[in-house]
């Protein structure tokens, strides 16, 4: 069954039909375990406000953190050891701390994987968005580590906040996006319970024009996955599991939405082919397939028809969820 998703309210397939013919004749109009970076690409900081404080480091540091990133504590604290610098993962009467934030947003902060560290004399408070701008802060950090004439390490006080070039991922209506830039898991999981209060059903993009966060195994298989996914990483099986299981478990249905109605830059890079071509059309139905194997759903969604969609690759698209028995979910313009 095909359903067409305007404002959740489903149409008779007939009618599909006759939207599909004239939106291929006159035009639809268009729409316009995560990996990090390393250290070598370390991003320049887009503000910077410095003060003539210094965080001292000649006397014992606690670093802390929440639960879920706890060895970034230990990590620091064994790089500065390292370095003669007294510093704990485990509370102590430290004169200095310093503290990992997640937070939502950093202020200011227009792109994607944002952070932020104010140093102050007795403290250090590193603010981080996603996963990727946790390790960014950490290198950040790192490298502020200067040395004094008489041999004493310290951190220039002050404010740097940075991000990165790509437009933050933005939730709307029941979509939420996992696919514009990299985000935690729990970061997701927070999204889809909240939009699910609103709506038993969230549209969770994986793939979009640009992106694409889904781990695809039978396109591994197939090519280079280095060329397919983005360089800052995606969703592995597992997480993207874990995620539906707890949707399931706040009683919400998660629709995987995979962009796939427009041409997909990262499947042409990988594999060459455009995804209307007869070749590309078996790479979009191993990734559908492995979309379907992975979570279960009841319905998938691929976006909103474009231009470059005609009456061929709608067929196929068509067959393939009938035959994969999921109901197959279009957006309408």
């Amino acid at each position: 069954m095909i359903l067409l998703k305007k404002r959740g309210r489903p149409v008779p397939i007939r009618r599909w039909i006759g939207i599909a013919a004239c939106a291929v004749l006159l035009g639809f109009p268009g729409r316009s375990a995560a990996q990090t970076l390393h250290a070598g690409e370390l991003r320049k900081s887009r503000q910077s406000v410095p003060t003539r404080q210094r965080f001292w480091l000649d006397k014992s540091v606690f670093i802390t953190s929440d639960f879920e990133h706890r060895n970034i504590p230990t990590e620091l604290a064994k790089w500065m050891r390292a370095r003669g610098i007294a510093a704990s993962n485990a509370f102590n009467k430290a004169r200095g701390r310093i503290v990992f934030v997640r937070v939502e947003a950093v202020e200011g902060a227009t792109g994607s994987d944002a952070w932020r560290i104010e140093v102050k004399p007795r403290s250090i408070t590193v603010s981080f968005t996603t996963e990727n701008s946790l390790r960014q802060t950490v290198e950040m950090l790192q490298s502020m580590v200067e040395r004094d004439p008489g041999g004493k390490y310290y951190i220039q006080g002050g404010m740097q906040a940075g991000w990165g070039s790509r437009t933050t991922a933005r939730d709307y209506d029941a979509t939420a996006d996992a696919a514009t830039s990299l985000r935690p898991v729990s970061d997701l999981e927070a999204a889809v319970k909240r939009l699910g209060g609103k709506s038993k059903e969230v549209y969770l993009i994986l793939v979009n024009a640009e992106s694409w966060r889904m781990e695809s195994p039978s396109l591994e298989r197939a090519g280079s996955a280095k060329q397919l996914y983005p360089a800052d990483g995606y969703y592995s099986i597992r997480q993207l599991r874990l995620l539906a299981d707890a949707a399931r478990r706040s009683r919400v249905e998660i629709i995987p939405t995979l962009e796939l109605f427009a041409e997909n830059r990262p499947l042409m890079t990988a594999f060459g082919h455009s995804i209307f071509s007869v070749e590309g059309m078996r790479f979009v139905r191993a990734a559908i397939e492995d979309c379907v194997e992975m979570l279960r759903p009841s319905k998938i969604c691929l976006g909103r028809l474009s231009p470059q969609t005609d009456m061929r690759y709608l067929e196929f698209i068509s067959g393939l969820a009938s035959m994969l028995n999921v109901e197959l979910v279009i957006i309408e313009s």
